[in-house]
C-alpha cells in the first residue's frame, strides 16, 4: 500500500508531538499547625495512590488564618477546607449563612504538664490549685508543703527549686491551661489569666514552640511546663499525674488507654448537629472517673456545597480526603505515630454522614478506596489504592527500620558500658616494663585521652587494662554506631525532600515521602 506524502507528514508530525501531560487534580486547605503532620501523612498517601495525577497541599499556618481564609468573602472561600483547634466563634458562626458548612471534629489532642523534677522514677501527682500557685510562683521548691501532702513518699535534695517554663507567643495551649487552671481552682486562677498571651511573672523563662518546650523541660532540671501528649511522650518527658475533676491523680496515657479522653467530648454539650454552632463547646474539666482534663478538639471546616471550586473531581476529592480522615486504614497512624487521638462513637457516624451531603457539581467523578484487591475496578481512574507505593517509599521505610535497630543496639552498648563502670574495681599492680606487658602505650593513652566520652563516662584509671580495653570498645562501637544513625537520618531527609521536589510536578509520578 503507498501512502502519499503529505499523509506520511502528517504521521511524522503526530509521531513527533509530545503528549500533553495529564493535569493534576488539586486540593488546598490551610488552618491550624497541631495535626498538620497528620494531614500531610495522608495526602502524601492519596497522592502515591492515586492513578490520577493529584496535588495535594496544607498550609499550616494557624487556626484564626485557616477560619479567615475559610470565610473568605461570606460567598467564596479562599481555601478549600479549613482546621482549626477552636470552632468559630458567634459572630463568625453568624457571618455565613445558616446551614451553609460543617464544623467536623476530626481528632482530640490531650494538653498535660510534663516536667524534670528531681524525683526519680517516682510519680508526681498535682491538683489544679497546686498548679495555679507554681505557675503563679507562690510555690518556688518541690519540697513545698502542699506537694509533699499530695506525695507523701516523695525523697527529694534540698533545697529543689522549681522554674516554671511557659510559650512565649501566642498559644492555643497557653490558652487550654489558662482556663482549665481558671475552670478548676478559680480562687487561685483568676479569669485575668486566661488567654493565649498573659503576663508572666518575671520569675519564669520563656520557650519558643513545642520543640523549644521539650527542649527547656530537660536541659533546665527542676522545671515544670505544659505541652501536647504527643510531643511529651516523644520526648522521653515525665509527666504530671493531673487531679481531674472525680479527684482521681491519672495521666495521659492512662486517660487514653481507658478512654478518658474521648470521653471529654462525649461528655460536652455538643450541638445537635454538626451544622450547629460550636462556639460554646468546652471540653475542659469534664466529669467521669477516668476522663482527661485539658482536651481540645481538632475540626475541619467545610462548606456544604463545594461547587465554588472549578474542578468537580477536586470538590469530590475533598469529600475523599475527608473520609480518609475518620477511615481505619488511614486515621490510626496518627495517633501512634503522633499522638492523637481519633474521633469515635456516635460523633464519628455523624460526621461520616454529613460528609456524604456535601454537594458537587452534576458528573462529578465518584472516589473510591481500594483496600483489597479489587480486579479491574482498582485499575480504574479515581480509585486511591493501598496496593500502589512508590520505591522510595519502601527504601524510607528500610532506612527507619535500619536506624531503629542501631538505636536499640547503641542502648545496648550504653548499657553494658554503664555495668562495667559500675564494676567494683581493684587496685591495678604496677605495669612491668618487661616484653611480657604488651598494652602500657594503649592503657597510659586511654587513661588520658579516653578519660571523657560523648555520653558523660570516663575510664578510671584504677580499673585494670581489660577492662579498659573492654570500656573504650564499648565506647568506639556506640561512637560509630552514633555516626551510622546520623547518615542514615540525613539519608532519609534527602530522600524525603527529594519525593517532596517530585510530588510538586503534576507530569511526575505523584510521590511523596512520609513527614
Amino acid at each position: 500500500m503507498k501512502y502519499s506524502a503529505a499523509a506520511l507528514s502528517l504521521a511524522s508530525a503526530l509521531l513527533a508531538a509530545p503528549v500533553a501531560a495529564q493535569p493534576a487534580i488539586s486540593v488546598h486547605g490551610s488552618g491550624t499547625t497541631n495535626p498538620s503532620k497528620c494531614y500531610w501523612t495522608i495526602m502524601d498517601q492519596m497522592q502515591i495512590q492515586s492513578k490520577n495525577p493529584i496535588r495535594m497541599t496544607y498550609r499550616a499556618v494557624g487556626s484564626s488564618t485557616g477560619q479567615a481564609e475559610f470565610i473568605g468573602d461570606g460567598v467564596l472561600s479562599d481555601n478549600m477546607f479549613g482546621s482549626g483547634d477552636i470552632p468559630l466563634s458567634q459572630e463568625k458562626f453568624d457571618s455565613l449563612a445558616q446551614g451553609s458548612f460543617f464544623h467536623l471534629p476530626v481528632l482530640l489532642g490531650a494538653i498535660t504538664f510534663f516536667h524534670s523534677a528531681p524525683v526519680g522514677d517516682q510519680k508526681l501527682n498535682l491538683s489544679a490549685c497546686t498548679l495555679s500557685k507554681i505557675f503563679k510562683r507562690e510555690i518556688t521548691d518541690w519540697n513545698d508543703s502542699e506537694i509533699i501532702l499530695a506525695n507523701p513518699n516523695l525523697d527529694l535534695p534540698r533545697p529543689a527549686p522549681i522554674t516554671v517554663a511557659h510559650r512565649v507567643k501566642g498559644s492555643s495551649s497557653t490558652a487550654s491551661i489558662t482556663q482549665y487552671l481558671n475552670q478548676a481552682c478559680p480562687e487561685e486562677w483568676p479569669e485575668e489569666l486566661v488567654g493565649k498571651t498573659i503576663d508572666w511573672d518575671v520569675d519564669t523563662i520563656g520557650c519558643e514552640g513545642s520543640g523549644g518546650m521539650s527542649a527547656c523541660i530537660k536541659d533546665i532540671p527542676g522545671t515544670i511546663g505544659y505541652i501536647d501528649m504527643g510531643h511529651g511522650h516523644s520526648e522521653g518527658l515525665a509527666e504530671i499525674e493531673l487531679q481531674n475533676a472525680a479527684q482521681k491523680y491519672i495521666s495521659t496515657k492512662e486517660a487514653a488507654e481507658l478512654g478518658g479522653i474521648m470521653a471529654a467530648a462525649e461528655n460536652a454539650d455538643l450541638p445537635d448537629t454538626l451544622q450547629g454552632s460550636f462556639a460554646n463547646v468546652n471540653l475542659l474539666n469534664q466529669g467521669g472517673s477516668n476522663t482527661w482534663p485539658i482536651t481540645a478538639m481538632t475540626y475541619i471546616y467545610v462548606k456544604k456545597d463545594l461547587t465554588f471550586i472549578e474542578d468537580p473531581a477536586a470538590q469530590s476529592l475533598v469529600k475523599a480526603f475527608l473520609r480518609a480522615v475518620y477511615s481505619d486504614d488511614y486515621i490510626p497512624q496518627c495517633e501512634e505515630e503522633f499522638g492523637f487521638v481519633r474521633i469515635g462513637g456516635e460523633l464519628r457516624e455523624k460526621a461520616l454522614a454529613a460528609i456524604e451531603t456535601i454537594t458537587t457539581s452534576p458528573g462529578a467523578p465518584e472516589w473510591s478506596f481500594e483496600i483489597d484487591t479489587q480486579k479491574n475496578a482498582g485499575q480504574s481512574d479515581y480509585v486511591i489504592s493501598k496496593k500502589r507505593k512508590s520505591y522510595s517509599e519502601l527504601e524510607q521505610d528500610k532506612l527507619v527500620e535500619m536506624m531503629n535497630k542501631m538505636s536499640f543496639r547503641i542502648d545496648q552498648l550504653e548499657a553494658q558500658n554503664a555495668a562495667l563502670m559500675s564494676q567494683e574495681t581493684v587496685s591495678a599492680t604496677p605495669v612491668s616494663s618487661s616484653p611480657a606487658s604488651s598494652k602500657p602505650a594503649s592503657s597510659d593513652f586511654m587513661k588520658t585521652s579516653s578519660s571523657t566520652g560523648a555520653f558523660g563516662t570516663f575510664i578510671d584509671e584504677e580499673l585494670d587494662e581489660d577492662q579498659q580495653v573492654k570500656t573504650a570498645l564499648i565506647m568506639s562501637s556506640v561512637s560509630i554506631a552514633l555516626w551510622v544513625v546520623a547518615v542514615l537520618g540525613m539519608i532519609v531527609k534527602y530522600a524525603s525532600g527529594s519525593t517532596a521536589s517530585k510530588a510538586s510536578k503534576p507530569e511526575e509520578m505523584m510521590e511523596a515521602g512520609m513527614n
